[in-house]
């Protein structure tokens, strides 16, 4: 893994960074801002042990690296940006080091605090979209399999405060709350640098699902928090949930933008005749396998129902529609 890297802010606070592979496929970038009395970590990787091997091990190379007197165990405040399971999952491991108190936004406490009950009610709204979008029996179930693998690893873990916007939060650390990709999403502002999550990445367009899932994501929220963030003046650094700082966070979201308008138009045009969700993803994102099957259907789904809300395409087969109890809509430009 990198070594961990260093940043200073326009008022002098200090923001350390290093990686933990949260899955095999999968890095995230863990923060730690030292500035006055305080020391808050910011996310904590998936609670896997190889990512609590890390989140460990990344600490205290902090430490070695630029001498400071940082360990989990002086951690003041545990902020989680967003209630997915490689940003909050290793809270269980912390909790053997540090009391600390744990904020998240009030849409992302319950799946730190209750997971459990959250963990059915998702997984039963995840398996009616993909009964909904064409997927077989015998496939959904596979892939409900590898949906729910890794959350039962997870013990709730209780929340003492919320991350509101408007309200800034521990150190003066402002809270700009951006849904779309989760209900909860929070990006934070450190004086003029952004710890932006996953809302805006250096490289990968954030994934997306619809809201048909879960209230508060689909892509018309997630657009209207780009531009919200695009609104935020005198951002000189930000520094994401995974990949690498970006020095111009503002032309990354023009980039973000310009990639869901292409797909939104090759979805369209893929749909000239009528097509299942199934069928859409498959020609949107060709062959994928395991954990990339969801990604592309959900994807998928998250473009089809903001062109079906905005008129842009309509449901094909109202015949079966109306004389099946869980039909397979087949979606056609308007």
């Amino acid at each position: 893994m990198k070594a961990p890297q260093k940043f200073t802010t326009s008022a002098g606070r200090i923001i350390y960074s290093f990686p933990v592979q949260s899955f095999p496929s999968l890095v995230n970038n863990i923060y730690l801002i030292s500035g006055g009395d305080s020391l808050i970590l910011v996310d904590c990787g998936s609670g896997f042990a190889e990512a609590n091997d890390q989140l460990l091990a990344g600490v205290t190379a902090v430490a070695e690296q630029f001498d400071e007197a940082i360990s989990l165990e002086a951690v003041t405040h545990i902020l989680i940006t967003h209630g997915h399971i490689d940003h909050f999952g290793g809270l269980p491991f912390v909790r053997q080091f540090t009391d600390a108190p744990v904020g998240v936004h009030v849409l992302d406490r319950r799946v730190l605090s209750n997971h459990e009950e959250r963990a059915i009610f998702a997984s039963s709204r995840l398996d009616n979209f993909l009964e909904g979008a064409g997927v077989s029996e015998e496939r959904r179930e596979a892939l409900m399999q590898v949906y729910l693998f890794g959350k039962q690893y997870y013990q709730s873990t209780a929340v003492q405060f919320l991350l509101e916007e408007g309200t800034p939060t521990v150190g003066g650390i402002g809270v700009f709350h951006v849904p779309g990709h989760c209900p909860g999403q929070v990006c934070l502002l450190v004086d003029d640098v952004l710890l932006t999550a996953d809302h805006v990445l250096s490289r990968t367009t954030p994934h997306q699902a619809p809201e048909s899932i879960t209230n508060n994501m689909g892509l018309g929220h997630y657009l209207d928090s780009l531009t919200k963030i695009e609104q935020v003046p005198n951002v000189r650094l930000a520094l994401g949930g995974h990949e690498e700082p970006m020095e111009d966070v503002y032309g990354r979201i023009q980039a973000i933008k310009t990639a869901h308008d292409d797909r939104l138009n090759k979805i369209l045009e893929i749909c000239t005749k009528p097509k299942s969700l199934a069928d859409i993803s498959r020609d949107l994102f060709g062959t994928v396998q395991s954990y990339h099957v969801l990604l592309a259907l959900e994807e998928t789904g998250a473009h089809v129902e903001h062109l079906y809300q905005r008129g842009e395409l309509i449901a094909a087969n109202l015949d079966e529609i109306q004389k099946t109890h869980h039909p397979v809509i087949q979606y056609q430009q308007a």
